[in-house]
């Protein structure tokens, strides 16, 4: 399948506005300028955005931010609905030496959507999310299908789990899972996502989908501490750290790709 320019430009020019890769653009074109006199200023420009946003308290702000929104868009208790939706993100493929799917840091979509499968709030388990790859002729199922593996092993019935193996970003996925209930009749769906990404997908799917959406947020990363701070805990704070600038990154990802979706009017 061909890409299109649209999906090729969304996965190529993000990376260079996230802090990692602002951070060498300023430093580079500080290089290259080196007998300018705004060389220093935008050397240390591309320092300061790279430590700001490698800071774990910058990371824990950004990401506390956006759960507390998926948190708040949920409602309780969780009514039932026609199916559950674990939306793509969180599974890797078994390629070689993986002997079989595994999870990764998203993986608590699926866990959570077949929980509540087993609580009874909903008839269906509907497993999402189409084969992404820049590589010509990759033939990695996409990850509807390595879900429906998995919810297997895990014991979900067979009768009970539908693939929806179209979509390459979260609208996709969203206008896939819409012509999949017009399909099958169903009027509502718990969709389920990790927090930071709920306030998107739930934007996205009520803008183009004409279902009733019920969020269901999981995967928190910010969680209540413990114990009384320490001169040494602040200290940690605001020290470099590559987890920290990872967390800053996906949260800036949501960030961006709402504005992006609201722009194109997908939500």
């Amino acid at each position: 399948m061909g890409l299109g320019m649209d999906f090729l430009l969304s996965k190529l020019l993000p990376p260079l506005i996230y802090p990692l890769g602002l951070s060498l653009l300023l430093q580079l074109s500080a290089l290259l300028g080196r007998r300018q006199r705004w060389a220093p200023s935008l050397a240390a420009a591309g320092v300061g955005v790279l430590w700001l946003a490698a800071m774990p308290l910058t990371s824990r702000m950004l990401t506390q931010g956006l759960e507390r929104q998926g948190l708040a868009l949920m409602p309780q208790p969780l009514p039932h609905a026609d199916a559950v939706v674990a939306l793509g993100g969180g599974l890797l493929a078994p390629l070689p030496p993986r002997q079989a799917v595994e999870m990764g840091d998203a993986g608590d979509r699926l866990l959570t959507a077949l929980r509540l499968l087993r609580q009874g709030k909903a008839n269906w388990l509907v497993v999402s999310g189409g084969s992404v790859s820049l590589r010509h002729d990759d033939s990695t199922p996409g990850e509807g299908g390595l879900a429906s593996q998995l919810a297997l092993e895990l014991g979900a019935p067979a009768a009970k789990i539908v693939a929806n193996g179209q979509g390459r970003n979260t609208a996709e996925e969203l206008q896939a899972l819409d012509a999949l209930a017009r399909r099958r009749g169903w009027r509502s769906l718990l969709l389920v996502t990790s927090a930071t990404h709920l306030p998107r997908a739930v934007a996205t799917a009520r803008r183009l989908t004409n279902l009733k959406i019920v969020p269901v947020a999981c995967d928190f990363q910010v969680v209540q501490v413990r114990g009384r701070p320490t001169a040494a805990s602040l200290l940690q704070e605001l020290l470099p750290d590559a987890e920290a600038l990872g967390g800053t990154s996906r949260s800036l990802k949501e960030l961006v790709g709402l504005a992006v979706y609201r722009l194109r009017g997908w939500s």
